[in-house]
């Protein structure tokens, strides 16, 4: 059962939700802070392949291939 990311049209609140089925409406979720229907559908950062900008300001490649922390 996959968890999706979304944000309200209206109120901007992001907010996650489980999707029983891939072909769900998102017309059917209401945003849980202010109820508005049909929410935007977000790409999840944990869904996405490649790496992304760290606290240091530089970008980290994204794979999880490697020793796994071992030398």
């Amino acid at each position: 059962m996959p968890m999706f990311e979304f944000r309200c049209r209206k109120c901007n609140h992001i907010f996650e939700e489980f999707v029983f089925s891939s072909n769900k409406s998102t017309e059917d979720l209401k945003c849980p802070n202010c109820r508005t229907e049909n929410p935007e559908k977000l790409m999840s950062a944990f869904s996405s392949a490649g790496g992304g900008l760290q606290g240091n300001g530089s970008y980290s490649s994204g794979s999880s291939c490697g020793s796994g922390g071992f030398t």
